[in-house]
């Protein structure tokens, strides 16, 4: 959920209009999967919010590096390493939430 949502993302930047896309195909999926729905929500939050620093569809970054007179390949280059720590950190923290069955709250 968390890859399909990073990719997703590129498509559909907006973090309420991907929700309102992928949303009611991810809850039920994790119903079928044993997953509860704090860790479906949780993989969109992290894919979404993640995916938004390294993507050039998103209108904010590219003002924020174009007001910073930095290449998007220069961006690049220095974010994504950060980019891919945090996402395999995230994807450690999904782990833990299957693990333990987080929620409901």
């Amino acid at each position: 959920m968390l890859m399909i949502q990073a990719i997703i993302n590129f498509f559909i930047p907006s973090g309420s209009g991907q929700a309102a896309v992928t949303m009611p195909i991810m809850a039920p999926l994790a119903d079928v999967v044993g997953l509860t729905r704090q860790t479906a929500v949780m993989a969109f939050q992290l894919g979404d919010g993640l995916t938004n620093m390294i993507i050039p569809t998103m209108g904010a970054l590219v003002v924020y590096i174009g007001v910073a007179k930095v290449s998007f390949s220069t961006y690049f280059k220095w974010v994504f390493p950060l980019y891919l720590m945090l996402m395999s950190i995230g994807a450690v923290g999904l782990l833990i939430a299957t693990f333990i069955k987080l929620g409901p709250f």
